[in-house]
């Protein structure tokens, strides 16, 4: 993720059909006009099992952006024309950097899963299909993870269900809302990112108040086994962030595979990977020291990617 701090702005760059969807056009105002500054200070929420190297990677390209842009307006009357010409080659320059994914395989329609009112339920976890009311409670859930979605709510500019509508009510992807079943209070939401990838990717992620009450394994069972009845794919990939201990234990307890390291969501260039390396040598403590000699990498590498968790249906 990106936060473009100086010009008011915060863009997903690894995903540009967000990046589309979310309509530069529409915010370009914000984008030259006006200031934020991101808080010196974002603590994630109690609970959230968040690493800190990815989010460190998201400070790092932020600020890599920020003078980027800093340079492409220099010296350019705010509000002008030129300016806001001069902004947007520069935007659309960084997203071409990014490498693009095919995909071969055709979008699975959940149409008539996405219209039930309920997936799945047992007594511990209620699993529904996102709707567009559930908008605010996902962005308030994305803000303990994201340091984009923190700058977004602080600055109040956007649309919640906009980003709901572009992150989880995409044709290509399936999410449900993980309620517990004692009462009907949304814990988190988890789902199938891109039904076009040979291997469907599945994300969760859990309000920090409900974390390790089990509702992320059990959501997972759920979800899974379900998903596994209805298309008959057995076999799902899961990617975790190299320092995030508490959830690879969580995907090793439902016999999770790890296979190896793959991109994340942030560093996908080779040179940003090696830079990114360098810099933060300092992160690497002894639990990753660890995983890498059970892996056979060097340490350095858990760094800049993260890790290749496959799952097997039924759990």
């Amino acid at each position: 993720f990106v936060v473009l701090g100086p010009f008011c702005a915060v863009f997903n760059f690894a995903h540009l059909e967000w990046y589309m969807f979310f309509s530069i056009k529409r915010t370009m105002y914000f984008l030259v006009n006006r200031k934020y500054k991101v808080p010196s200070s974002c603590g994630h929420g109690e609970g959230v099992l968040m690493g800190s190297v990815q989010e460190k990677a998201q400070r790092d390209q932020a600020k890599d952006i920020n003078m980027t842009l800093e340079v492409a307006v220099k010296g350019l009357s705010p509000g002008s024309p030129e300016r806001k010409a001069a902004f947007e080659k520069a935007l659309e320059d960084i997203a071409v950097t990014v490498p693009k994914i095919e995909y071969l395989q055709p979008i699975w329609d959940f149409t008539a899963e996405k219209a039930q009112e309920l997936l799945v339920k047992d007594r511990a976890a209620i699993l529904r299909p996102v709707q567009v009311a559930d908008a605010d409670f996902y962005v308030s859930v994305k803000a303990q993870y994201s340091m984009m979605y923190r700058a977004l709510i602080h600055m109040g500019k956007v649309d919640n269900r906009d980003l709901l509508l572009a992150d989880l009510l995409k044709p290509e992807s399936f999410f449900c809302i993980v309620e517990n079943a004692k009462d009907g209070t949304p814990v988190g939401y988890i789902g199938v990112k891109d039904t076009r990838a040979d291997i469907w990717e599945i994300a969760i992620e859990l309000d920090g108040r409900f974390a390790h009450h089990g509702f992320g394994s059990r959501g997972i069972q759920l979800f899974l086994n379900e998903i596994h009845r209805i298309t008959g794919k057995s076999e799902y990939q899961a990617l975790v962030e190299t320092d995030n201990f508490p959830s690879q234990k969580c995907f090793e307890k439902l016999g999770a595979r790890l296979i190896g390291l793959c991109n994340g969501p942030i560093l996908k260039l080779d040179e940003e990977k090696r830079q990114f390396e360098e810099k933060n040598l300092n992160l690497i403590d002894d639990n990753m020291k660890e995983l890498a000699a059970r892996m056979g990498v060097a340490p350095r590498k858990l760094l800049s990617h993260v890790l290749d968790y496959r799952l097997k249906c039924p759990l």
